[in-house]
């Protein structure tokens, strides 16, 4: 898989959401704590988070929750994800025993993601679309085909294929190929050169995108984050996102 220095060049041209290294210092300067909670596998989310670490230039994530803190590894979750199980956990630790569901907020763009109680602390956010072409061919040489056997490289051939990412012909021989195949192929990359145009204008619309902004400028208004204005905080970012929240169907 990728290194963190690997992702780190995604992560800069735009695959961070606008505004989110700003808040992330605000963050910083009134000592919040930041947990990141993800349905990733911990190995790649440790990954992309050192990677956001290294651009930010400081330290901010007190802990990482991935799959195995999910449903996936605790059955009995009402959800996907549990805010009691997370601030249970934290509470272990020495000098966290302040930590409660009530004094926490969860960002996701999924609204279903907590269940019970812990929905009140539920903040959700539009998904973040910006999208560049996956570099597949990099990793999937003719140097690490050659390295496998024939069963193992035409499950690799047929997924590539599959998926649309790789030309009909992949893995043959161009010198063997027909004219019906090289048709295939010419036509495959016309509709892949369209598919992208249509992708990348998405990133014209992801560079406008102000949740962060907004939601810092939410947390500043503020004049403390005591107990009482914690309450009360979810309900006050919900309606400062407003209609940004609703998440946005593409056909």
């Amino acid at each position: 898989g990728w290194s963190g220095e690997e992702i780190k060049p995604y992560l800069k041209r735009g695959m961070l959401r606008p505004g989110l290294l700003k808040f992330l210092e605000y963050l910083k300067e009134i000592g919040a704590t930041v947990v990141v909670y993800t349905h990733s596998e911990l190995r790649w989310a440790s990954k992309v988070t050192q990677g956001i670490e290294d651009i930010a230039g400081f330290k901010f994530i007190h802990r990482l929750f991935s799959r195995q803190d999910c449903r996936d590894g605790h059955p009995t979750f009402p959800a996907r994800k549990s805010l009691v199980y997370v601030t249970e956990e934290l509470r272990k630790e020495k000098g966290m025993e302040w930590v409660t569901v009530e004094r926490s907020i969860m960002f996701d763009d999924d609204g279903n993601v907590l269940g019970g109680g812990d929905q009140m602390r539920l903040v959700r956010v539009p998904t973040y679309d910006y999208w560049e072409p996956c570099q597949w061919d990099e990793v999937v040489t003719a140097e690490l085909l050659a390295k496998n056997d024939d069963d193992c490289r035409e499950v690799v051939r047929q997924s590539v294929i599959e998926w649309g990412v790789a030309r009909p012909s992949f893995g043959k021989d161009e010198a063997d190929l027909t004219e019906e195949e090289k048709d295939k192929d010419a036509r495959w990359a016309e509709q892949l050169k369209k598919k992208h145009s249509l992708q990348l204008s998405y990133n014209k619309v992801a560079k406008l995108d102000n949740v962060w902004r907004q939601v810092k400028e939410c947390f500043k208004s503020l004049p403390d984050l005591d107990d009482e204005n914690m309450e009360s905080l979810p309900v006050r970012l919900r309606r400062a996102l407003g209609n940004n929240a609703k998440q946005t169907k593409r056909f």
